[in-house]
């Protein structure tokens, strides 16, 4: 383990590491990412501060059932980087995850994924909190941040954004932030002040990136507990931390700025706003969780113009989990269930390929 640290005004915790010391491997010409919120995992060691349902002395929760969950992790994230034409399922070449207990969970997905395909891996902070943002990689990691995001309103510890740079080869880099913005139980008006925060802190930190290397290629993904089009979904009635690009000025005054989001590449340096693309305008009707009966696209990429510039490493697709056995019998997410399942969210894969002699 190599940990680096940075002097952030929102960093919290830092936690990185590598199986080995190999050198990078070669990128070949495609490489794919995999974002997955897998619903509440944790390992079967009890340290008290789980939820009770994962803990063993509860009696609802034990090590064979941690290993189907590990195993059934593994069967969705596999689907859905089927190779086209066949049902020969690969690995993804970065694995982004929400909702892991810690860093042995890592590990033992690692591990169950096997032949030692990821070799690097990174957890997000705070300590206390109950479950974190995670990435295994089989590319190197060379720098990790976690960033706090501030609780002004009252909800409890807000979810920290983790930042992780990777070498992918050929002399090629891309910083990937992970999120998991705070949910809508408590209701969706009344959370959008916490995914607000959370939005401002990711828009302030890919400024501060750009202004330093502009080139460099930029992608967000997790569940947002929003949807691009959130703004849209809510009529327009209240500022969303997820904002279209088109609007010329904000009808709201708000403090900090919103995460903007276009579904043109065209569109994403043509202000002085923050835009990033969006890649689900490519599947209008699709979902990747139903929240409260309603199919929504909470789980996505954003991506930078870097992603889009003709010149080494270039957006290429996004696609949805669609194998029959991620759903039940209504057609949603089938989550886990207390002895089989899955997740409540379908995993989302963004491809990227990097073009020969680039």
């Amino acid at each position: 383990m190599h940990p680096a640290f940075l002097v952030l005004s929102a960093i919290a915790m830092l936690a990185m590491g590598c199986r080995c010391s190999l050198a990078p491997q070669g990128t070949g010409e495609e490489i794919r990412i995999v974002s997955y919120n897998v619903h509440n995992l944790f390992d079967a060691e009890e340290s008290g501060e789980e939820y009770p349902e994962f803990r063993p002395s509860k009696g609802s929760w034990n090590k064979e059932l941690y290993a189907k969950r590990l195993a059934n992790t593994v069967e969705a994230v596999r689907s859905v980087s089927e190779t086209e034409g066949s049902r020969r399922s690969r690995e993804p070449d970065i694995l982004c995850l929400q909702e892991i207990e810690n860093v042995n969970v890592l590990a033992d997905l690692a591990e169950h994924f096997g032949r030692g395909f990821y070799r690097y891996w990174a957890i997000s902070g705070p300590d206390e909190s109950i479950i974190h943002t995670g990435i295994l990689s089989r590319f190197p990691i060379v720098a990790v941040h976690t960033h706090s995001v501030v609780d002004a309103w009252g909800f409890g510890p807000l979810r920290d954004i983790l930042e992780v740079e990777l070498e992918l080869g050929s002399g090629e880099n891309i910083l990937v932030f992970v999120c998991h913005w705070k949910s809508k139980l408590e209701g969706e008006e009344e959370t959008e002040a916490g995914r607000r925060a959370a939005a401002a802190l990711l828009v302030q930190r890919i400024r501060e990136v750009q202004a330093e290397e502009p080139s460099l290629p930029i992608l967000v993904c997790g569940d947002f507990n929003e949807s691009p089009d959130e703004y849209l979904r809510v009529g327009r009635s209240y500022p969303t931390a997820i904002m279209p690009s088109g609007l010329s000025v904000l009808p709201f005054a708000v403090e900090g700025e919103p995460l903007c989001v276009c579904g043109e590449w065209e569109g994403l340096g043509s202000t002085e706003k923050l835009v990033l693309y969006n890649p689900w305008v490519e599947v209008p009707d699709g979902f990747s969780i139903a929240f409260r009966d309603t199919r929504e696209q909470f789980d996505s990429f954003f991506l930078s113009e870097a992603l889009h510039d003709g010149e080494g490493l270039e957006y290429e697709g996004f696609s949805v989990a669609d194998d029959p056995m991620l759903f039940d019998a209504n057609g949603v997410p089938f989550g886990w269930k207390g002895s089989d399942g899955y997740s409540d969210h379908l995993p989302v894969e963004l491809t990227l390929s990097m073009k020969p002699g680039q």
